[in-house]
């Protein structure tokens, strides 16, 4: 022993050999040396608790071998449900007031019936036809907005009634008026105000709306798009009024309200983009109507009228026949003006229809006649309030009554 003890000392250069004393407590530094080692590093190893898991509880919870053990039966943390779909809300019929569209359109139409038509049957009624009254007659209607062209072919035609046996000359003068719109009327397509499931159009029917600044597109757009949802309809309104921000918060409004979808676009994006997504998103979700709002031009602007035709012929890439109508809104308080307008907008983009507006704050919604007759384009919608029933189909017959005071 006294020469292993003796070796080791040699070995470790010592200037004394050890002691078997010192060999003792050199192995006891060494053993607790080891045991503090196990406690730092094995103790860092995470401890995998094993738990009984119920059955009845077992379900719900993944079974997986978990990264370094071969233990199996630990539960993961329970995973979300998925979210439910968002329900589009159930179309709400617009409700029917309480007077009839007829008597609201015959409201609608005094001031022209009390300051035009009027003031023509008076003296249809209480005078004899001769040259006096007919230029009486001509002087009035000149100042209801009919064409010029227009008022000598319904004078002449009075004339022709002069002598004959008593006539009811408001009737007659009807007839004439009828006669001028009727062919034009006659092809207006019922898809524009009535939902057909089986539309000869496949896809989406676009619809884009043109007009002047303050002739109530968006408005209009608006009522249009709640009376079409309210029959079923899937609609997508696109907001390609990209140049007055109040436009599409305005038309936003009355998308919410109706529950339909919108497609816009920040301040100054390019119209044309916008009508090409919202064409697009119509045909992804297999909308049944795509309404196109656009920004309010001037039609004394060739550069603006050019961008709105770029609008149109964008659509076309997405569905070839679209849009399958381009509507034109007129104000019936610009009168001969409205006219001047829908040939310029005609020129540019072959109008299908016209949406004749505020016929209930106008003297001049006789110049629909002229505008019928003139560009062979119908109306389709005819205005005569703020509120969505106020906005209706037009009807030839009864816009004629409450026009010059027929009653039946």
């Amino acid at each position: 022993m006294e020469k292993i003890l003796l070796d080791i000392s040699q070995s470790l250069n010592l200037a004394q050999p050890l002691s078997l004393i010192d060999v003792i407590v050199l192995v006891l530094i060494l053993i607790l040396f080891v045991i503090t080692f196990i406690n730092v590093f094995v103790s860092d190893k995470p401890e995998v608790k094993v738990e009984k898991i119920e059955d009845s509880k077992a379900e719900p919870l993944l079974k997986q071998e978990l990264p370094g053990t071969s233990v199996k039966g630990v539960a993961t943390p329970e995973e979300e449900p998925a979210p439910k779909p968002v329900e589009k809300p159930t179309p709400k019929p617009v409700e029917k007031p309480s007077v009839s569209w007829d008597k609201r359109l015959f409201k609608g139409l005094s001031k022209t019936r009390s300051e035009i038509w009027g003031k023509v049957s008076t003296l249809l009624g209480a005078k004899k036809l001769d040259d006096e009254v007919v230029e009486e007659i001509e002087e009035i209607l000149f100042t209801s907005d009919l064409s010029p062209v227009l008022v000598d072919e319904l004078l002449e035609h009075l004339k022709s009634l002069a002598g004959s046996e008593e006539r009811d000359y408001m009737q007659e003068i009807k007839e004439f008026l009828k006669s001028k719109m009727e062919v034009s009327q006659a092809r207006v397509n019922t898809e524009l105000y009535k939902l057909e499931k089986d539309s000869k159009v496949t896809g989406p029917k676009v619809i884009m709306i043109v007009g002047v600044n303050g002739a109530g597109k968006t408005t209009t757009i608006g009522k249009l798009a709640t009376k079409l949802r309210s029959q079923g309809a899937e609609v997508v309104v696109g907001a390609c009024d990209t140049f007055r921000a109040a436009a599409v918060e305005q038309l936003e409004v009355w998308c919410n309200r109706a529950g339909v979808e919108i497609v816009k676009a920040g301040e100054g994006a390019d119209p044309s983009g916008v009508a090409y997504d919202a064409v697009a998103k119509a045909k992804e979700i297999n909308a049944d109507y795509c309404i196109i709002d656009t920004a309010g031009r001037l039609h004394t602007k060739a550069n603006l009228m050019d961008e709105l035709a770029k609008t149109k012929k964008v659509m076309s890439k997405v569905i070839p026949e679209a849009p399958h109508e381009t509507l034109l809104v007129l104000d019936a308080i610009t009168g001969q003006n409205a006219l001047r307008q829908a040939e310029e907008f005609n020129k540019y983009l072959n109008l299908s229809g016209l949406i004749f507006t505020k016929c209930d704050g106008s003297s001049k919604a006789g110049s629909a006649v002229s505008i019928v007759q003139s560009l062979s384009v119908p109306i389709v919608y005819i205005g005569v309030g703020e509120d969505v029933e106020d906005l209706d189909v037009f009807q030839l017959d009864p816009f004629l009554d409450a026009l010059l005071g027929i009653q039946a």
